[in-house]
């Protein structure tokens, strides 16, 4: 019989700003860019935080740099900007392990 490692439905996001470094737990399957909104960390600044998509992965506005961890991109927008360099939608990225991102 194999034993498989025990999987987590939490996971540790780090958050990394120029305030410092914060870290929240949150579940697996929703997107980042929900999990940021949720613990008070918005993707947007002061105009995108009002003109965006919602998280549709339509308006490229939820740009963030995940310096650690980053899960291979799973969609053709995300996939550009992130061959480009250009960070990661965070509307794209779904949540299943622990990772560290920078805004």
């Amino acid at each position: 019989m194999s034993k498989t490692a025990p999987t987590t439905d939490v996971h540790t996001i780090t958050v990394q700003t120029e305030t410092g470094q914060h870290e929240f737990e949150a579940k697996s399957g929703i997107t980042l860019r929900q999990a940021l909104r949720r613990h008070g960390h918005s993707p947007h600044n002061a105009v995108t935080n009002i003109a965006n998509c919602g998280g549709r992965g339509h308006c490229g506005l939820c740009v963030v740099e995940i310096v650690k961890d980053a899960p291979p991109p799973t969609q053709a927008l995300d996939s550009t900007l992130s061959g480009m360099g250009m960070g990661r939608l965070s509307c794209l990225v779904t949540i299943d392990h622990d990772m560290t991102v920078r805004l």
